[in-house]
């Protein structure tokens, strides 16, 4: 079996004592020099030094853990999230804890329980509703936390999100020049989560001030929707469908296409968030682009920052990141 490499051998290498490589491992580098510091980084790569995480928790009482709780881990809005706040923490000495609440209040509890149990340092989350009284434990414990995506009113938590209302409201202007009847805003379940309550707010204000008619569907889980009630709808007048998340919308996209409805013929269709796929669909379909990865690398660098020791209300990083709109053919 080969030999583990041990923090000795890091330090014999480097002609510098165990506690210099300790104090390099464990981000003390204040009274280091440069060169010291490459060295020590060189060598660890070179031997493939691994430090015992057990070992250096008992040491500092820091576990370098960073929670990451998302809503929907198979959305790709999620995955281009994960890799934003991947890529800048890679470049640390934290690592990552990523979950997925699957929607769920319940089995978010449970989880960020469990992240507590494991003395994460930081926690970044994608919250299933707006109750801050769900995570007030998470301030009990003292553990920094960042949300992502969505906002909890009255709450101390920074949040790092996109401009819902503004880009909504351009997208809902086209639908009124255009002499759209009917909405269909197609969602999953959005009571309470603050995101979707948001964009849906805003259709329904610009519908009503412009008389337009505003149904939504809300599906469920299995992302059934009812075909016989959009047909209805789209006979008593000009119809759009207005898709609230990028799942949603490839869902209701499918949905015409598997009872040959033309697209923007039959119904309009727009919604969120442009992957790429929209502009390849015919006849290419106007979507609102969320930037994820960046919004992903916004939240880690803040909870960074916090880490370091920065109040949130201190922080001078952008918390609003405004999102495009890729106008194409399905209005």
């Amino acid at each position: 079996m080969e030999k583990k490499t041990t923090i000795s051998d890091v330090a014999k290498y480097v002609s510098v004592s165990k506690s210099t490589v300790s104090q390099y491992i464990n981000g003390n580098h204040q009274k280091m020099s440069v060169d010291t510091r490459k060295k020590i980084k060189n060598a660890i790569e070179e031997l493939n030094y691994r430090p015992s995480r057990q070992a250096q928790f008992l040491t500092t009482r820091r576990s370098n853990l960073i929670g990451v709780v998302v809503a929907d881990i198979s959305n790709m809005y999620s995955s281009l999230l994960l890799k934003g706040i991947s890529q800048y923490f890679e470049h640390t000495n934290y690592q990552l804890i990523i979950v997925e609440a699957a929607n769920s209040e319940i089995k978010e509890q449970k989880i960020l329980q469990k992240l507590v149990d494991q003395n994460v340092e930081g926690i970044i989350i994608q919250p299933s509703n707006d109750n801050s009284s769900n995570y007030q434990f998470i301030a009990n414990n003292q553990i920094p936390m960042i949300l992502v995506d969505r906002e909890i009113e009255d709450s101390p938590w920074l949040s790092v999100t996109t401009d819902n209302e503004a880009i909504v409201t351009k997208v809902m202007h086209s639908i009124v020049e255009k002499h759209y009847q009917n909405i269909i805003v197609v969602s999953q379940p959005i009571h309470r989560v603050n995101t979707r309550e948001k964009r849906y707010d805003t259709i329904v204000d610009i519908g009503n001030s412009n008389n337009l008619n505003i149904k939504l569907i809300e599906i469920d889980e299995a992302h059934y929707t009812d075909v016989q009630q959009v047909l209805e709808i789209a006979q008593t007048g000009k119809t759009a469908i207005f898709a609230l998340n990028g799942t949603v919308l490839l869902d209701m996209i499918k949905l015409m296409n598997d009872n040959n409805l033309n697209i923007p013929e039959d119904i309009g269709i727009t919604g969120f968030d442009d992957f790429n796929v929209t502009e390849i669909i015919a006849p290419g379909i106007t979507s609102i682009n969320q930037p994820s990865k960046l919004i992903g690398e916004t939240v880690a660098k803040s909870l960074d920052q916090i880490l370091k020791g920065t109040p949130a209300n201190k922080i001078d990083i952008p918390t609003i990141i405004k999102s495009e709109i890729h106008w194409r053919n399905s209005l």
